[in-house]
């Protein structure tokens, strides 16, 4: 689960991309203003982490963003229609986002050895007809395994009222070595989509 993004302690920078999204272009509610987020991961410390990150990226700008787990305690709660409907009546929201985790990929790549020629400077009282072999020194980079890991997260956006889907994305994270990054850069990329189909201000 998340868990494993923490422990990765890769070199690279994580890269997060959406890789496709959508909207219901007949939805014609005012946008949202307060949004309860659900994620739908077995750690329990995770859960709540992602939930509270992406919570507060939600807030601002005449929105609030709800963690799912301050008014459900128990993650069982998540796959109960009456325990979601007291959640969304007690926190007032008009919106639903539910963020499942797909999966955690690993894919490896062999990157061939290379000869790289640097130049040598001084040692040229040898004639020109020794100049180029004295002139550059041999470094020979051995090859190697590249390993990748690619995280995909689904995330869907439901308006609370009527219970249907107005959004749906998903998103690709290459090479995390932070979990709270992977949320930042998620929440960022789909409030910026769910902007532009008009479903926040």
């Amino acid at each position: 689960m998340l868990t494993a993004l923490v422990a990765l302690g890769l070199a690279a920078c994580t890269s997060t991309k959406l890789v496709n999204d959508w909207s219901d272009t007949s939805f014609e509610n005012k946008p949202f203003k307060r949004i309860l987020v659900l994620s739908l991961i077995k750690d329990d410390l995770q859960r709540r982490g992602y939930e509270q990150i992406f919570a507060e990226q939600i807030t601002g700008n005449d929105v609030v963003g709800i963690a799912g787990h301050t008014l459900m305690d128990d993650a069982k709660d998540y796959g109960s229609k009456p325990k979601i409907r007291e959640a969304i009546e007690k926190s007032g929201a008009d919106a639903v986002l539910l963020a499942k985790l797909v999966s955690i990929d690993k894919t490896q790549t062999q990157v061939p050895g290379r000869v790289d020629y640097v130049p040598r400077f001084g040692g040229y009282g040898y004639g020109y007809h020794g100049y180029y072999g004295r002139a550059y020194d041999t470094i020979y980079s051995p090859g190697y395994i590249k390993t990748d890991t690619i995280v995909t997260l689904e995330t869907t956006v439901y308006d609370a009222e009527t219970e249907k889907m107005v959004w749906a994305g998903g998103t690709k994270s290459f090479n995390p070595n932070s979990a709270k990054k992977v949320v930042r850069e998620n929440a960022e990329l789909i409030l910026s989509s769910m902007k532009k189909a008009r479903l926040l201000p």
